[in-house]
């Protein structure tokens, strides 16, 4: 509760310091292709979803990435999906997550056993990600029915 309490004083000083304009700068420095920029921003959130629970990142990257989205010229119904799928993905992968330690504890088994078997469920679901990177309309043909 009080990682979810202090995501409000957190986002105010992330405006405050403009840290999305100064994120955004630096990763429009590395590249100007929006799918490179989302692949980036998506290797960002893995590296924190080993050591973050998902909604803490999602209460407090939202807030940094949505504008870099925007402006990059990404449907944010697209990225939200991404990023959800790779914060889910956070939470099975050790030392922190959150589903790792649960199934663990309730089957009783070792985490590095849990690790080695669920790297084809991993493996698995970057092969979803890179597909629902470079296929946005597989993503957005719901969204783009019933709202036009």
């Amino acid at each position: 509760m009080l990682i979810i309490a202090m995501s409000g004083p957190f986002s105010f000083a992330v405006t405050w310091l403009q840290l999305p304009v100064i994120l955004s700068g630096f990763i429009f420095g590395i590249t100007e292709n929006p799918q490179a920029m989302v692949l980036i921003m998506l290797g960002f959130l893995f590296v924190i979803g080993l050591f973050v629970d998902s909604n803490v990142n999602f209460l407090l990257l939202t807030p940094i990435f949505l504008p870099m989205v925007r402006n990059a010229g990404i449907d944010p119904v697209h990225f939200g999906v991404l990023m959800a799928t790779v914060v889910t993905l956070g939470v099975m992968t050790p030392p922190v997550g959150t589903a790792l330690l649960t199934v663990c504890g309730i089957i009783k088994c070792p985490i590095d056993e849990y690790t080695k078997e669920s790297i084809p469920f991993m493996l698995t679901i970057f092969a979803v990600l890179i597909i629902l990177l470079f296929v946005p309309d597989l993503v957005l043909f719901i969204p783009n029915m019933i709202f036009g």
